[in-house]
């Protein structure tokens, strides 16, 4: 079975933003990486809850919700 992750990005506007990513997009170009804030293996019953759902679980790492 092919993983997926929960991650945290840092996206344009720098506040951090939710998205599910499966494992093949980690091995993608390296820019992406550098925009990765956290990112956590996601378990059979979580691959089944929405993105919304997920962030409120497991939520932006501290000092990263603040837009700088």
């Amino acid at each position: 079975m092919d993983e997926y992750y929960f991650v945290w990005i840092r996206s344009l506007d720098g506040r951090p933003k939710p998205q599910i990513w499966a494992a093949d997009q980690f091995e993608g170009p390296g820019w992406k990486f550098r925009h990765v804030i956290a990112r956590r293996v996601l378990d059979a019953g979580e691959r089944g809850m929405g993105v919304d759902c997920l962030a409120k679980l497991f939520p932006a790492p501290s000092g990263q919700d603040d837009c700088t």
